[in-house]
């Protein structure tokens, strides 16, 4: 009788420790979940975007000065610097930046751009000098040299004002004017 005894308090016993591991394991559950969601509010991307100098943070949905100056900066050479054979391809290139809204106008007036400097055979150059970060916007200030042909055309000094808006990351050209 006493086997039958021992071998019950040995069940007892054995179910009481599967009970306290199953405990265990809920609690370790509950709290790697409380961990995995604190990390997710607190997550880095890093994205390293083709032509760009260097690494991009966004922290909590919101890109670092590094970002939005080097992006600027990109669009800025796009739209600034062109000649004859490289216009048409780089404003191509240009309006992939460009917020849906924005686009048909920035299409209409690039390809019209294009069309000018390809008859008149006119190459601009800029020079930018200095970066004004603010809320949306970037003024960058700097020199434009023009050319046609070999021929020097004017040299003068000229501030971009690039609006823009970050929607899920990506940034987007609201507008970019010469003022």
């Amino acid at each position: 009788m006493n086997f039958f005894v021992s071998k019950a308090a040995n069940l007892f016993a054995q179910n009481r420790l599967l009970k306290f591991i199953i405990l265990c394991l809920a609690v370790g559950y509950v709290f790697n979940s409380l961990l995995v969601n604190r990390a997710l509010k607190y997550q880095k991307i890093v994205l390293v975007p083709p032509h760009m100098t260097g690494t991009i943070e966004f922290v909590q949905g919101k890109p670092t000065e590094t970002y939005i100056h080097d992006i600027g900066r990109r669009v800025v050479m796009l739209a600034a610097n062109y000649s004859p054979a490289t216009a048409r391809k780089q404003f191509d290139e240009l309006l992939v930046y460009y917020a849906p809204e924005s686009y048909p106008d920035a299409s209409r007036s690039l390809y019209s751009l294009a069309g000018r400097v390809e008859d008149a055979q006119v190459s601009s150059v800029f020079f930018p000098e200095s970066f004004k970060l603010k809320e949306n916007h970037i003024e960058i200030f700097g020199n434009i040299k023009q050319f046609t042909g070999n021929t020097f055309i004017e040299n003068r000094s000229a501030t971009y004002r690039l609006e823009y808006k970050i929607i899920d990351g990506k940034f987007e050209v609201v507008s970019l004017l010469e003022q």
